[in-house]
């Protein structure tokens, strides 16, 4: 036998004892319970706003009859929401029957249109602005007094 060295049998046993105590020592470790606490805490206030779109304000209905037609004019001040893109003019006809107007862009304050008399004799008819977002979401104003002629 060669000085220094082991024999060839007794390096695989030695192999396999540091085996088995390796993988005791893995299983009987994981086994144990840790001694690791965590006592600190945090407290985290979460607010969630939602956002609303301001109507227009200050809505006004001006009209004029003539023979045949009707000739009105609505005034009103601007949404003060952000990101206003436009608005749009409904007119109601009483009884949950409204028809809409072509959008207006957002600098808009006015708006005049002609409509048959009997439009304004024959219905109850009043007008509501929305204000529009360039987001989707929509604002209605209150209603203007009704067009009589």
């Amino acid at each position: 036998m060669n000085a220094g060295h082991a024999r060839p049998g007794a390096t695989a046993i030695r192999r396999a004892a540091i085996l088995v105590l390796l993988v005791a020592g893995l299983i009987v470790g994981s086994s144990l319970p840790s001694w690791a606490t965590f006592a600190d805490e945090a407290t985290v206030g979460t607010t969630v706003e939602t956002g609303t779109v301001a109507p227009p304000t200050n809505l006004t209905a001006g009209w004029t009859c003539a023979p045949t037609t009707t000739t009105i004019t609505l005034n009103w001040a601007h949404s003060t929401s952000a990101r206003v893109s436009g608005y749009r003019l409904r007119v109601h006809f009483g009884g949950g029957a409204y028809q809409d107007q072509a959008p207006l862009g957002p600098g808009a304050v006015t708006w005049t249109g002609t409509t048959n008399r009997a439009n304004v004799t024959n219905y109850t008819m009043t007008f509501t602005v929305w204000t529009l977002t360039d987001y989707g979401w929509s604002a209605e104003s209150a209603h203007t007094e009704r067009i009589v002629c």
